[in-house]
C-alpha cells in the first residue's frame, strides 16, 4: 500500500511539473493573416446616403373635455368591536387594513396592524377567545 501511494505521489509531481513548465514563445501563433484570408477581395465601403432633415412631429391636439376618471372604490376596513379598546400591536404584528391578513385576530386600524398579541377577547374575531396572547377557538361548552 505504501508503494502504491508513493508511486501516485511521484506521478502527480511529474504531472504538476510538466504543467508548470515554461512554454516556448516561438511556438506562439503569428498575428499576420495567412494567405487564405488575403484571397478574399476587399469590399468597397458603402456610399453614404443623404437623408432629408428630420421634421419635428406635429403636436397632439388638446382634448376638448378631460377624460373621466373612475372614482376610487372604498376599501373595506375593520370595524372596532363594541366591547372596548383594542390592544396595541406588538413589533411582530402583520400590516393590515382589514381583518383578512390577521387570521383569528382583529385588525387595529388605528395602528394599521393586527391586534397581536391579544389582551382581551375584544382583540379576537368571534367565536375565538384570547388565551396567553393568542386568539384560539373557544373550547366547547359542557351541556
Amino acid at each position: 500500500m505504501r508503494i502504491l501511494s508513493t508511486c501516485v505521489a511521484a506521478a502527480s509531481l511529474f504531472v504538476i511539473l510538466g504543467a508548470c513548465k515554461k512554454q516556448d514563445d516561438s511556438a506562439a501563433p503569428s498575428t499576420v493573416p495567412s494567405a487564405a484570408y488575403s484571397a478574399y477581395p476587399q469590399q468597397p465601403p458603402y456610399p453614404q446616403q443623404a437623408y432629408p432633415p428630420a421634421t419635428p412631429p406635429a403636436p397632439y391636439p388638446q382634448a376638448a373635455q378631460p377624460m373621466p376618471t373612475a372614482a376610487p372604490q372604498p376599501v373595506p376596513t375593520a370595524v372596532a368591536p363594541a366591547g372596548g379598546a383594542m390592544a396595541v400591536p406588538g413589533p411582530v404584528a402583520f400590516q393590515c387594513q382589514n381583518d383578512v391578513p390577521c387570521g383569528t385576530h382583529h385588525c387595529n386600524v388605528q395602528y394599521g396592524k393586527c391586534a397581536f398579541p391579544c389582551q382581551t377577547n375584544v382583540d379576537c374575531i368571534t367565536p375565538n377567545s384570547c388565551i396567553m396572547g393568542l386568539c384560539v377557538p373557544a373550547p366547547p361548552q359542557a351541556h
